[in-house]
């Protein structure tokens, strides 16, 4: 049996997989395509990522018979107007929606050599990145020879993986969002420029070496980041896309905004780092590196998006922010210590720490969550939850929050902010500056805020939901 998948919000390209285009209020079923196989109930959620248009769900298959084994299927919804679901509507042959989830795959076995598998996903607005991996096994050069009291006798031949990755996007490319220049087809142009959308799948170009691999990769509205780690667990960071306000600038990380050090200026604005930008810069085709500072003997645990600034979770617990500080989503955030959990809105970061759940940014549509206290102002603040309650992760789509807690033995979902497409699951379209609860029966296995839109992946189970 497929996994009980919710969905809420907008939905007027059918990319939330209910079988039609109309916007939905309650977390509602989605609806798995009649071509599908037949999937197990051991089958589970590994990403989902839901843009403006569009929907990718990344399933996997454990093998019953080698338990280390597994198998993972793509899915998508919604409409390929620029080719996100495959280049040149792959899927389907004009561009009309498709309603439900249905398997596709970004690289063909006539294109790409080897058996590749989609292990890892992302999205811009009109754009999907799939990081594809292939397995490949191979015995020793030299068997092993021990000595023993009967004589001389050889081990037998082991047999050794060789793990490669590719990263391939398709969809527009109006700011760089397909990240390469380096099409799959041998017959596709040299170069794609920017502002043309793909008419065939592309390979990032991220100079993965021997024993890389991507370990996180996220998209924001128009810009792309990556951590790519080595065999040894060394981390490196690069993204592609926009960078008109710093979203791949490390000069505008957090520390940097309105020090003393450079006279209360940065790259990414000025007086108090929130007025517009005053270095141009161009949309990025090609990856670059991103260099952090990332203190020694610590590594990067997550990364959050917004529409044009980052969040990266240490391992110490402190962060890492760099790009627009236009609404104060970044100020001040490298203070902050003991978080386990980060969040990202268009304008606004949300954090989870040891002290409680903590806003900052843009508070347009109430999405602060701290009641009439927050006002218009972008500082940061405590975001209460239910006496009792315990925050176990927070999620957020493009100006709502969505929190999952606990108490005891029950679980509960908790949304507030933007609510104009329902996206909020609490049966109406009117924005909530503080987190309500909503009517959720079930064990919650996963959380996913996209582009005003809310799902909720449920225990088979315990799985209750209105249809």
């Amino acid at each position: 049996m497929a996994p009980t998948l919710l969905a809420c919000g907008s939905n007027t390209s059918s990319h939330l997989a209910l079988n039609h285009p109309d916007d939905v209020s309650f977390l509602t079923s989605t609806i798995y395509h009649p071509s599908l196989p037949s999937l197990p109930s051991s089958c589970n959620i590994l990403y989902l990522v839901s843009s403006s248009a569009h929907s990718l769900l990344l399933l996997t298959i454990p093998d019953t018979v080698h338990r280390e084994k597994s198998t993972n299927i793509l899915l998508g919804a919604g409409t390929n107007t620029f080719g996100q679901l495959g280049p040149r509507c792959a899927l389907w042959d004009d561009i009309k929606p498709e309603s439900r989830w249905k398997p596709l795959s970004l690289i063909k076995s006539s294109t790409v050599e080897g058996d590749w598998e989609p292990v890892k996903i992302a999205s811009t607005w009109t754009t999907s990145i799939v990081v594809y991996q292939r397995i490949s096994c191979f015995p020793q050069s030299e068997p092993e020879r021990v000595e023993s009291s009967s004589g001389s006798s050889a081990i037998p031949t082991q047999r050794e993986e060789k793990v490669d990755q590719i990263v391939v996007s398709s969809g527009s490319n109006d700011f760089g969002e397909l990240g390469s220049s380096s099409p799959i087809m041998l017959n596709a142009p040299a170069e794609i420029p920017i502002s043309q959308a793909s008419q065939n799948s592309t390979v990032v170009n991220l100079g993965l070496k021997k024993g890389e691999k991507v370990e996180i990769i996220r998209g924001g509205q128009r810009h792309v980041i990556v951590v790519i780690s080595d065999k040894n667990g060394r981390q490196r960071v690069a993204g592609w896309g926009t960078n008109r306000k710093g979203e791949l600038d490390p000069s505008t990380l957090s520390k940097n905004i309105n020090s003393e050090v450079d006279g209360g200026s940065s790259s990414n604005g000025k007086g108090k780092g929130k007025g517009k930008s005053n270095v141009v810069r161009s949309a990025t085709s090609p990856p670059i590196v991103i260099n952090l500072a990332i203190p020694e003997g610590e590594k990067i645990l997550d990364i959050s998006l917004g529409a044009s600034h980052t969040l990266a979770l240490l391992s110490n617990g402190r962060l890492l922010a760099w790009g627009s500080d236009l609404k104060g989503q970044i100020s001040g955030i490298h203070e902050l210590d003991g978080v386990i959990g980060i969040a990202a809105t268009w304008g606004g970061s949300y954090f989870l720490t040891s002290k409680g759940l903590y806003s900052q940014g843009s508070n347009t549509h109430s999405q602060l969550l701290r009641g009439t206290q927050a006002g218009s102002g972008s500082a940061r603040g405590k975001v209460e939850l239910e006496e009792g309650w315990k925050v176990v992760k927070i999620v957020a789509g493009t100006e709502h929050l969505l929190v999952h807690a606990q108490k005891g033995d029950k679980d509960a979902l908790f949304s507030g902010g933007w609510n104009e497409h329902g996206n909020l699951a609490l049966g109406d379209q009117i924005d909530r500056n503080i987190l309500e609860r909503v009517d959720v029966e079930g064990l919650i296995k996963g959380l996913w805020g996209g582009c005003a839109s809310t799902w909720v992946w449920l225990d088979d189970t315990t799985a209750s939901a209105q249809e």
